[in-house]
C-alpha cells in the first residue's frame, strides 16, 4: 500500500511518501522570504516526521525537487540526522553545493503586471533577506542524481522521475503509482491552480507542464498551497 502525507510548514509544503514500511521525504522546507519571523522550519519538521515514524532505520531517502533554498534548506542536517542521502538532479546541483546572491535572485523572475512591480519596489528588501538566508545556509554535495525517466523503486517506493526545467534547469516532478504527482514548484496553488508565477525560464516551463499533462496523474501536490485535481490543470 503507498500513502502520501502532505507536511504543511506554514507556507511550504514537503511530502512523506510511504510504502509498506519505507518512507522517502521530498523537500524539507525553509525560509520564506515574507516570513514575519526567520525560521528555517527545521523543528516543526523534524516533529512531524516522527510523530509519522520515521527513523534512521525506515527513511530510505531525501528527494528535492529543485534547488530554492525554501525546499532545500534543512537536507544537509536531516541527512546527519537520519542517515538517508540526498537525490535531485544534476542540473540544480550549483544551488546547493556553491549558491551565491545573484544565483539565488534568478528565482525572482517573474511574468505578468502585479509580481514584477512588486519585485521593482521589494527588490532591495528581498536581496537582504536571501543574503540573510544564504549566511544561515548550509551547503552540502547531493549523493544521488536523479535522471528523467528514472524510478525510486530500489528504495521501496514505486514512483517515476520526470524532469521539468523552467522554474529552474534542474526541477524535477515525481509521479507514484498511484496517480499523484509531486509537482515542486513547477506548479502551485497559492489561490487558485496555476502554472509557477516565476520561473528561470518560462518557454521551458510551458513544455514541462504541457509534458506534465499527457501523463496520467490524477492529484497534484504543489510546492505551495492545497493539492488539487489535474482537471483543473487540464
Amino acid at each position: 500500500m503507498q500513502e502520501i502525507f502532505r507536511i504543511d510548514l506554514n507556507g511550504v509544503n514537503c511530502y512523506l511518501g510511504k510504502q509498506d514500511d519505507n518512507f522517502i521525504l521530498f523537500d524539507t522546507g525553509g525560509h520564506i522570504v515574507l516570513d514575519k519571523q526567520f525560521d528555517n522550519r527545521y523543528d516543526a519538521l523534524l516533529k512531524q516526521l516522527k510523530e509519522h515514524g520515521c527513523t534512521s532505520e525506515n527513511l530510505k531517502l531525501i528527494v528535492l525537487t529543485h534547488g530554492d533554498n525554501d525546499h532545500v534548506a534543512n537536507a544537509s542536517a536531516l541527512r546527519k540526522h537520519f542517515g538517508a542521502k540526498i537525490a535531485m538532479n544534476e542540473n540544480d546541483r550549483a544551488l546547493v553545493e556553491t549558491p551565491d546572491i545573484d544565483m539565488v535572485m534568478n528565482s525572482f523572475k517573474y511574468r505578468g503586471i502585479i509580481f514584477p512591480l512588486v519585485m521593482l519596489v521589494m527588490k532591495k528588501q528581498i536581496r537582504k533577506i536571501m543574503i540573510k538566508t544564504l549566511d544561515d545556509y548550509e551547503r552540502f554535495t547531493p549523493d544521488i542524481f536523479l535522471s528523467d525517466g528514472g524510478t525510486l523503486n530500489e528504495y521501496g517506493f514505486d514512483a517515476q522521475i520526470l524532469r521539468v526545467p523552467g522554474h529552474t534547469p534542474g526541477s524535477i516532478a515525481i509521479l507514484t503509482a498511484n496517480g499523484d504527482l509531486i509537482s515542486g514548484d513547477t506548479l502551485a496553488n497559492n489561490k487558485k491552480p496555476e502554472n509557477a508565477p516565476n520561473a528561470n525560464d518560462f518557454d521551458l516551463l510551458k513544455s514541462s507542464i504541457d509534458r506534465i499533462k499527457a501523463t496520467e496523474a490524477k492529484t497534484v501536490l504543489p510546492g505551495h498551497g492545497n493539492p488539487f485535481d489535474m482537471k483543473y490543470l487540464k
